[in-house]
């Protein structure tokens, strides 16, 4: 393909070398001439291992060509791809600044109208798509939207290993709301290997922040950690050393699916646990810190979505912590019944992994504190808890959620706190799997 590159920075240099690399024409535009000077002698830019070879050998078979934004009209009459490749720097209140990005669109904009098909544009820069969108609505005049078919394609190249990434990524993305465009987008990267992905426009924007995003949670996760092993003597880097050793929970997927808050006997009081250590020894732990008021945000938005609704009678579907346990401590359900029924709603609850009869010791305390009448508001059938319902809580997924559209009223609505949204049309959400985020991630 004959793709047009704008930014010769660090995503740009390397795309473009790798992208020549497999058999594609790739001309690099800056403002910086510097920079296309060096380019253009067969030299990197930027210090990266390989990347000077690789785009020696491109501009020695005519596949990288570098310029300066003075004729890239006609280059993008040709292009069959035009890249976003540019920096997106943050302004001091954080928000990221667009001008750059408002100026390329507009040249691509432009030039896109003298094209005799559409141009797909693909953005590599990170920028979330709301600013994207609002760009092209100010740059572009509403009869040249269709000219334009902006993807965006996000990188996972780090500094130093970013030839290998290119060549062996975890994934390729590309989101849009034109999937011819897509389609497009991913021909680029033919020969690559790797799992393809098609998502929306907003689903891409979020990857690469996503991603970031983790990646320094873990780090200061890692050193937060290393300040409460030194408090007690242990060593933090053989602690983190033997937590990663777990593939099956602690490195994996279990509990990185976005749910209703977390609870049972463990997670929140061995948080509890090592906030206290440090506040004793006078340190800070302000992830750790902040875990347990992130989690009850979760509950307080399930309220206020509850409360804000017109449904005053209501049926629980789950009450402890997850499937297949009675434990009731410290279940985010609990707390949300309770406070539910103070604000004078009138709740059944559906659970077959609760009897009261059989509750003892602190599991009993617990549920005797928060819901001292629990045997009287807990019934023995899904179709008792539903009959006369104004709304069905799904706290656990214990059937598919269309057996309890079946067994509510018309009338009735459905919260899946799973998912954090009320279903009023159940007809794509017959078969829900079982095993849901909140219950692998409450999984001890």
């Amino acid at each position: 393909m004959k793709v047009l590159i704008f930014g010769a920075g660090y995503v740009g240099c390397v795309t473009a070398a790798c992208l020549a690399k497999i058999g594609h024409n790739v001309t690099i535009v800056d403002v910086v001439r510097s920079k296309v000077e060096t380019i253009l002698s067969g030299h990197s830019p930027i210090l990266e291992p390989g990347l000077t070879d690789l785009i020696a050998s491109g501009v020695a078979s005519g596949r990288i060509l570098a310029q300066v934004p003075d004729k890239e009209s006609r280059c993008l009459r040709d292009a069959e791809i035009a890249m976003i490749c540019i920096g997106t720097p943050s302004r001091p209140n954080g928000v990221i600044d667009g001008g750059a990005l408002r100026r390329v669109l507009e040249s691509i904009a432009v030039s896109a109208l003298d094209r005799a098909e559409p141009l797909t544009v693909m953005v590599r820069s990170t920028a979330l798509a709301p600013l994207l969108r609002t760009l092209i609505s100010e740059i572009v005049p509403r009869e040249g939207v269709a000219r334009l078919r902006l993807v965006i394609a996000p990188e996972f190249l780090r500094e130093t290993t970013a030839l290998s990434d290119f060549f062996n990524p975890p994934l390729l993305v590309a989101g849009g709301d034109d999937s011819t465009a897509i389609d497009h987008s991913l021909k680029l990267f033919e020969g690559i290997p790797g799992p393809r992905f098609k998502v929306s426009f907003e689903t891409a924007s979020m990857l690469k922040y996503t991603c970031n995003a983790f990646h320094a949670l873990k780090i200061a996760f890692a050193n937060e950690i290393d300040t409460v092993a030194d408090l007690i003597g242990a060593d933090g880097q053989e602690v983190m050393r033997l937590m990663v050793q777990d593939k099956v929970l602690n490195i994996s997927s279990a509990y990185l699916r976005p749910g209703f808050a977390f609870g049972g006997s463990c997670l929140p009081k061995d948080l509890r646990a090592l906030e206290a250590l440090a506040r004793e020894n006078h340190q800070s732990l302000p992830i750790l810190s902040s875990i347990l008021p992130s989690n009850r945000l979760r509950v307080e938005r399930a309220l206020e979505t509850l409360v804000s609704g017109s449904a005053r009678r209501l049926a629980f579907v789950g009450l402890t912590f997850k499937k297949d346990s009675d434990d009731l401590r410290e279940s985010p359900y609990v707390e949300l019944a309770e406070r539910l029924i103070g604000k004078g709603f009138e709740l059944r609850i559906y659970d077959p992994d609760l009897d009261p009869k059989r509750l003892v010791g602190a599991n009993m305390a617990y549920v005797m504190e928060r819901l001292p009448h629990l045997a009287r508001i807990l019934v023995d059938s899904l179709e008792e808890a539903c009959a006369g319902a104004e709304a069905v809580v799904v706290c656990k997924h214990l059937t598919d959620l269309a057996v309890l559209r079946a067994l509510s009223t018309d009338r009735a609505v459905i919260y899946d706190l799973d998912r954090m949204v009320r279903l009023s049309n159940l007809a794509e959400e017959s078969h829900v799997n079982p095993q849901t985020s909140t219950e692998m991630r409450a999984h001890e």
